[in-house]
């Protein structure tokens, strides 16, 4: 019984933490894959990793409802991100299958000739569907 309890403790105490760092480390790269895409202009990577009824609240610009909807704004708004960096993520994990990624961003990038925030605190919600991770919900707040 005891053997049965420390390597249960093992688990819980090696095994989770390392499987945390990996899935932010995982979500941050498609974090890093969609800034990327926006400041292309391409919607793939957005069509790909957003569910269909995604929700996008971007700093300075108005929300966008729907997978469809994100990918149009993406491709034809008049943006331009000449540069970002993404830093200080946070991941909880409320289930299996749900989790909410947070992070910092700087950036250099403006929308419709209006400059966008420089500093922004991000908030992307991940569940997890037939394996893959998908956003859900992403939100950004101007920081100062």
């Amino acid at each position: 019984m005891k053997r049965v309890l420390v390597t249960v403790l093992l688990i819980v105490v090696v095994v989770l933490p390392a499987e945390a760092q990996d899935l932010k480390a995982d979500l941050m790269a498609i974090e890093n894959r969609l800034w990327t895409a926006w400041g292309n202009k391409d919607g793939g990577p957005t069509q790909k990793q957003l569910t269909e009824d995604a929700v996008q609240v971007v700093a300075g610009t108005a929300p966008v409802a729907g997978r469809d909807a994100i990918v149009k704004v993406i491709t034809t708004l008049p943006c331009e991100l000449r540069s970002f960096k993404l830093h200080d993520a946070k991941l909880r994990q409320l289930t299996p299958d749900v989790a909410i990624l947070s992070y910092t961003a700087t950036q250099d990038a403006s929308c419709e000739g209006k400059r966008l925030p420089a500093r922004i605190h991000a908030t992307a919600v991940y569940v997890r569907q037939s394996g893959d991770w998908l956003q859900a919900s992403y939100q950004e707040t101007a920081l100062k």
